[in-house]
């Protein structure tokens, strides 16, 4: 899964198709597990928060398993399981895309098939995107399948989107990882329904400036790290979620606008809501000393610690 840091919602095709985007994100260490593997009564099961059995893959609801079966051209006769370390939907880690990215790297190399991680997640974008039409970005699904502390650029005119490590002093990032705090609300949310509302506001241009102004921190967070200023991160996710929650209606509220800014009273330099918004993970920004007055301040939350995880999509047992 990831955290993104300044600059969602400039993934979003109706934006970055005539602008251009730009986000800072990094993959974390929390997993969607996948487990893929040969069915003895020839028919399919797919199990996650719930358990289908059909008799082949167009029979099946999920429908993220069920196009990345078509897509990877499997019909039946398996066992297919997802684990998620965290709650894997609406909280804002980007766990659709995880299991999309996780189900064609397992699907495909049952198989004896080895895709690249771009290719995997040009193929989650395809599904995800175009073929079901969730309005979502991309940032997602290239975390997932290529793992890093990423500086990502999503070009107008159908060029793919370029991600580039972020390159920094040596402990810039050790000090960016000591200054957060990641909590979980206890709320998980439809994106479906956020994101529509910020494609509205795309498509009508009333959301163009701020955006602007989002991809514009992509470019200067990348910069202030590339000096080694860990310091920046927290004041450039306040603006970050300052300029977010005015795209839309419902991507805060009373309560969530509550826990931050008694985060920020207790010594938080910045935070926002992972993902579209109205719930799943708060992230913030503290530096150590004031970190036990935020936790006490938030102490109805649960958080959840975390690292930076340089790896991506991989296949951790195959067997023949």
């Amino acid at each position: 899964m990831r955290v993104s840091f300044v600059g969602g919602g400039t993934d979003l095709p109706a934006y970055y198709e005539r602008r251009g985007g730009a986000v800072v994100s990094t993959s974390i260490d929390k997993w969607i597990h996948v487990v893929v593997a040969p069915r003895f009564e020839g028919d399919l099961r797919v199990s996650y928060s719930r358990t289908e059995i059909v008799d082949r893959a167009s029979e099946v609801e999920h429908e993220l398993v069920r196009e990345a079966l078509r897509m990877t051209g499997l019909a039946r006769g398996l066992d297919v399981i997802t684990l998620a370390d965290v709650p894997a939907r609406g909280t804002g880690l980007g766990s659709s895309s995880a299991v999309t990215v996780g189900l064609l790297n397992a699907l495909y190399a049952y198989q004896g098939v080895a895709k690249s991680a771009r290719e995997l997640a040009a193929e989650a974008c395809e599904i995800e995107i175009s073929i079901l039409g969730k309005p979502i970005g991309q940032q997602d699904q290239y975390a997932a399948a290529l793992g890093g502390f990423n500086f990502m650029e999503f070009l107008p005119a159908g060029a793919r989107a370029q991600v580039e490590p972020i390159v920094c002093p040596p402990d810039t990032l050790l000090r960016v990882h000591r200054s957060l705090l990641l909590f979980y609300t206890g709320r998980q949310r439809a994106d479906d329904d956020v994101l529509e509302a910020q494609q509205e506001a795309i498509r009508n241009g009333s959301a163009t400036k701020t955006l602007d102004e989002m991809r514009a921190l992509a470019h200067e967070l990348r910069e202030r790290l590339a000096a080694g200023d860990a310091g920046a991160v927290g004041p450039l996710v306040r603006r970050d979620w300052e300029l977010k929650r005015s795209l839309a209606h419902g991507i805060s509220d009373a309560e969530t606008e509550g826990w931050h800014d008694r985060a920020l009273d207790a010594g938080a330099t910045g935070g926002k809501l992972l993902g579209a918004g109205a719930g799943g993970f708060l992230l913030l920004v503290a530096p150590p000393e004031r970190q036990r007055a935020v936790r006490g301040a938030l102490s109805e939350l649960r958080e959840v610690p975390f690292n930076f995880s340089a790896r991506g999509s991989e296949i951790q047992l195959l067997e023949r």
